[in-house]
């Protein structure tokens, strides 16, 4: 055990080697090019940066610096080389210093649209795939308290998720203080799981960090639990592989299954569940001690499922009372997937649009309201809004797309109503981005 131990140690700390090159590329560039610099010194001293071979080994290092780094380390790298060239050469060879420059400007180009298509590509799949596991966790967790009411019915009839929700909104103190919805979690987890020991390992508030660690941490402890120095838990091996791997690891027998084993018992817990979201570890679930009739795959898929669904949601409560974006609009739901797709914008200039309908006829707006809401793709939501002048609003949010696609809904919408006074209505549509100029039209002041 001690030799598997000691392999997985070995893999992480080479895969934060190469996290380390990555995140810091301007020391790769410098280190890959003093170690060609020297090596033109020992083997073609009157010709350090080898521009006179057959083989363009300059041309090679130029473009593989800038096609996985991009135009800043291409262009550290070429000015390192001009350097050179400028007090090792009799002459200054304009010629192969102007080859070389407009090729690593190609290839910041290629870099350049290479990455941006991919980061796209990416965003577009972590935001489909954080709204699946949302919805995921939402039907589990409703599967989960419909159980509990089975087995509890007589005894005592409660829902699992009725309770998690009444946790986060019992107060409003909580969405400042996450110990204290933590705590109410882990005295349901002892109620329902029969949860004997354990805590919740979380990150500060002003971290954004990705990975846990013993300065951006915080601990909270259930009642029955014993208390432990962060020095204790992260020596741990479970934690530490959970944290690492970003998965929940727990103690098991041959075949992978939950079991408690005689000769694990030098291990201080039982298990370690992580929550992640867009790639940051934001709490994990610690258990310490659990009845062996409770410690099956079963309450630990259930304990992930509830935990991640808790963390979640406290985070879109918390993202929708920081946030002062379009505050008359009161659907939550859309609100917080238009302040979503906002940050995405802030943060990779990725777009997504707006539609408004503007619509003065309540039955018109309610007919063209159902239609459209048969019509939406997966991603796409919508809402309305009455202002104090009698006018109705329904806003489409087209998240991660431009124009084109909000005209083309348009366009399939028009087709489908079969009256024609239903297709006469004015409308608009706003770029993410354009809030202000959103408001204007929604408050009708845009004239003033």
């Amino acid at each position: 055990m001690h030799s598997t131990y000691q392999r997985l140690g070995d893999t992480l700390k080479n895969n934060r080697f190469v996290q380390f090159l990555r995140k810091y590329s301007y020391i790769e560039t410098l280190l890959l090019i003093s170690i060609f610099l020297t090596a033109g010194y020992f083997f073609s001293p009157d010709d350090i940066c080898l521009t006179k071979k057959d083989v363009p080994y300059l041309l090679i290092l130029l473009s593989i610096i800038t096609l996985f780094h991009g135009f800043e380390s291409g262009m550290l790298a070429l000015g390192i080389i001009a350097f050179v060239m400028w007090f090792s050469y009799e002459s200054f060879p304009y010629v192969h210093f102007l080859v070389h420059l407009l090729m690593v400007m190609i290839f910041s180009e290629f870099h350049y649209f290479w990455t941006k298509q991919i980061k796209e590509l990416k965003t577009s799949n972590e935001y489909t795939t954080g709204k699946l596991d949302e919805l995921a966790n939402a039907f589990y967790s409703l599967k989960i308290s419909h159980d509990q009411l089975e087995k509890n019915y007589v005894l005592k009839p409660m829902s699992i998720r009725s309770a998690i929700e009444e946790i986060l909104h019992h107060d409003k103190q909580r969405v400042e203080d996450e110990s204290l919805y933590f705590t109410d979690f882990l005295a349901l987890l002892e109620k329902s799981f029969h949860l004997q020991g354990g805590f919740i390992l979380y990150a500060k508030h002003n971290t954004n960090e990705e990975y846990l660690t013993q300065e951006n941490s915080q601990v909270c402890y259930s009642s029955t639990s014993e208390i432990y120095t962060k020095e204790e838990i992260f020596q741990e091996y479970l934690v530490d592989k959970a944290i690492n791997y970003k998965q929940a690891v727990y103690v098991s027998d041959d075949e992978g299954n939950p079991e408690l084993k005689k000769e694990l018992e030098d291990s201080k817990f039982l298990a370690a569940i992580p929550v992640v979201y867009n790639k940051k570890i934001l709490a994990l679930l610690v258990i310490e001690k659990m009845p062996f009739m409770a410690f099956n795959r079963e309450n630990l898929i259930s304990l992930a499922i509830l935990f991640e669904y808790l963390l979640i949601t406290a985070l879109k409560e918390k993202l929708l009372k920081q946030n002062k974006q379009l505050l008359f609009i009161k659907e939550r739901e859309f609100r917080y997937e238009y302040i979503r797709t906002s940050l995405l914008y802030k943060k990779y200039n990725i777009t997504s649009t707006l539609m408004v309908f503007k619509i003065k006829n309540e039955i018109q707006s309610v007919k063209i309201f159902e239609k459209a809401q048969h019509m939406l793709r997966s991603l796409d939501i919508l809402t309305q809004y009455k202002s104090d002048k009698d006018i109705y609003y329904i806003l489409f949010l087209f998240p991660l797309n431009d124009k084109a696609a909000a005209i083309g809904f348009l366009n399939r919408l028009l087709g489908t109503l079969e009256d024609e006074r239903d297709k006469k209505f004015e409308h608009m549509l706003f770029r993410i981005h354009e809030e202000k100029l959103l408001e204007k039209y929604i408050e009708d002041n845009y004239h003033d």
